[in-house]
């Protein structure tokens, strides 16, 4: 028998205290005694020394705070079980495909270990990807949708639409083409990289709908290619979303590729 911990972001509109408990249950029924339930953000992250002697810890809510949980446990020696719990949940679709919950769970004791490939660049790492431009300005209108924040919804959309639509957006060195926001996302050891397009009312419109929707990534864009590392040009600071979560950076940063700093159990082919 293996033994585990569970995280549960109590913060997040999949919260459910029954449910949680069920999936403990689950974990125990499936071989993975579950040793204690970490209700973030209530409970800190554990960190390896926390997770001594711990094999899995299972983590049932969204990308971001997976990505927070794989930042503090560099140097443990077990693997993280990401369960879809979350608004979009990329990272359990890149792990597991679609599987629900309680199939991830059955699946797991036959997952095998991997070190998913991941972004790095402005003092950030992502597991998915990281989105670089003014366009990330329609995250807060998706946090507004999320909280059903009506008074700042009208605002944020207006600041939205400016701010995919004003300025010069950003680039990469070497290349011309300006736009509205970059996809950044791994691709073994280099980096995919997409270019959203916003030309038309057609397009805005399409671009709402993917960051509202569950993928952002959906709204229109073309290809750039892949490369081994970006420098993002822009006038001035940008934002960027890390598996989410929202940051800044500087114009002139460099992207990489790199490799989280734990494991993560995968149970389809090319996971990682």
């Amino acid at each position: 028998m293996t033994t585990s911990w569970l995280i549960q972001n109590v913060h997040s509109g999949s919260y459910d205290p029954d449910r949680c408990e069920s999936i403990r249950a689950q974990l125990d029924a499936n071989g993975m005694d579950c040793r204690r339930v970490v209700r973030f953000p209530e409970h800190e992250l554990p960190g390896p020394g926390d997770l001594a002697g711990i094999d899995i810890l299972a983590i049932y809510t969204g990308d971001g705070t997976v990505n927070s949980a794989m930042r503090k446990l560099d140097g443990w020696g077990g693997a993280i079980l990401v369960l879809p719990g979350g608004t979009m949940n990329l990272l359990s679709k890149k792990l597991h495909g679609d599987r629900d919950v309680e199939d991830i769970i059955a699946h797991s004791p036959a997952a095998k270990r991997v070190r998913p490939a991941t972004v790095e660049g402005a003092g950030e790492q992502a597991l998915v990807g990281m989105i670089v431009g003014p366009a990330t300005s329609w995250a807060a209108v998706r946090e507004d949708m999320r909280h059903t924040d009506i008074g700042d919804i009208g605002s944020d959309v207006s600041e939205a639409l400016h701010k995919t639509l004003g300025g010069n957006g950003v680039g990469i060195e070497g290349h011309d083409a300006n736009y509205p926001a970059l996809n950044l996302t791994p691709a073994g050891d280099r980096l995919r990289v997409d270019g959203f397009v916003a030309d038309n009312a057609a397009h805005l419109l399409r671009h709402g709908m993917a960051w509202l929707g569950k993928d952002f990534r959906e709204g229109p864009h073309e290809r750039i290619g892949l490369f081994d590392s970006v420098t993002v040009t822009a006038d001035g600071e940008i934002g960027i979303l890390f598996d989410g979560e929202a940051g800044e950076a500087g114009a002139g940063e460099t992207f990489r590729p790199g490799t989280a700093p734990v494991d993560f159990l995968a149970d389809i082919p090319g996971a990682s």
